[in-house]
């Protein structure tokens, strides 16, 4: 793991007249420097983007996780859009394995039981000439291949990747919507698998019934589906987003108690939603600290975060803003952070996108050095 630290520090330690340092370097050893100068211990915030780069010239996972890095950040949230699914006659795969295939990405293999009906067995066995394959065509990947080769290239440029299934979702829904729904989070889960992403985040869809109900029904769901495709067996942990609309499930107290029920999900800390939903209620530090503490407990590894700027009117978001517009200020948010003793993710979902994720480091970092430089301060004054 990198780290990206600023620091401006004036005679903190003994012989160091003045030291300024801007470096990437192995966490440990940021760490260790850290100790050694006595300013406490050192945690990784991460910024990143969701989707493709809008500079970037590449349309696939490969080209966007290049982009990424050489934009000077080191998270990307991977979209699943675009995609179409078809069942297609095996013949021409038989004796292949499901993940060998170059043309798609095999989803399933439905092969006929003794009653002569197709169910899927997955893509662990060997094609036989009487299945059929659900193939998933996506201009991201072409193939597994591709999948895997992106997971290793962002693994060694250190960019933590995530994604997003499609955002329209209706998994409270037991009906075709729902269904459709469903095979679109576990193909987002197998896809993430593939490439090594930690996560997948998902929104939980419009209320079904009474919001008691529509818990009860979202804690089914993500039980089956993480129980199926389990963090154990190197699917990512699924990630539930925050509602930024009052008919849709999401609310703090909805994503708790599912975190509380369901061992290998996370609630997912959009700011712009819970601001819009609550009325524009993150306006100073310790409002960021409340939400950050309260999530921070269901994390699954960093905190998993999201910001922009947004426009909301009575309890819904109306559309994300670039973040120097609306009320919710990222300059507050770092003031928090700059305290904060765990690891963190920001994925910026600002219209901006890239340069708010870099103009956000920025302010974290101006945030962090101001820090220091008063703490050197105050030593040299007492010194």
């Amino acid at each position: 793991m990198n780290c990206l630290m600023l620091f401006n520090l004036f005679d903190v330690a003994p012989g160091v007249k003045r030291l300024k340092i801007l470096v990437f370097a192995d966490l440990p050893k940021i760490r260790k420097l850290i100790y050694i100068l006595g300013i406490g211990s050192c945690f990784m915030i991460r910024f990143g983007i969701a989707g493709i780069p809008l500079t970037s010239k590449g349309r696939t996972f490969i080209e966007s996780v290049e982009d990424a890095h050489n934009l000077g950040l080191n998270a990307l949230e991977v979209q699943l859009l675009r995609v179409n699914v078809e069942e297609t006659p095996a013949l021409e795969y038989a004796g292949m394995n499901p993940r060998d295939i170059e043309s798609s990405i095999i989803v399933d293999v439905l092969r006929q039981d003794e009653d002569g009906n197709y169910v899927g067995i997955g893509i662990d066995s060997v094609i036989e000439e009487n299945d059929i394959v659900q193939e998933l065509f996506w201009n991201m990947a072409r193939n597994y291949e591709d999948l895997i080769d992106g997971g290793k290239l962002a693994k060694e440029l250190d960019v933590s990747l995530s994604m997003h299934a499609p955002y329209y979702m209706e998994l409270l829904q037991e009906d075709e919507m729902g269904d459709k729904s469903y095979n679109h989070l576990k193909w987002t889960l197998m896809i993430g698998k593939a490439m090594n992403a930690h996560r997948v985040v998902t929104h939980t869809g419009f209320y079904s019934g009474s919001k008691k109900d529509s818990l009860k029904r979202a804690t089914d769901v993500y039980t089956d589906l993480s129980q199926k495709y389990s963090p154990e067996h190197g699917y990512p942990y699924i990630g539930v987003e925050a509602s930024g609309k009052t008919e849709i499930f999401g609310t703090t107290t909805e994503l708790i108690s599912l975190a509380k029920k369901v061992k290998d999900i996370e609630p997912i800390l959009n700011f712009p939603h819970l601001h819009s939903i609550s009325t524009g209620s993150l306006i100073e530090v310790k409002d960021f600290d409340a939400v950050i503490s309260e999530f921070s407990k269901y994390a699954k590894g960093d905190l998993y975060t999201e910001f922009a700027g947004v426009e909301y009117q009575d309890h819904n978001e109306e559309k994300l803003t670039a973040i120097k517009h609306g009320d919710l200020k990222f300059e507050t948010l770092a003031e928090s952070l700059i305290d904060f003793d765990s690891d963190m993710t920001i994925i910026s979902s600002s219209p901006l996108l890239e340069h708010d994720a870099q103009y956000m480091n920025l302010i974290y970092l101006r945030a962090l050095s101001k820090k220091y430089q008063k703490k050197a301060t105050i030593k040299k004054t007492v010194a």
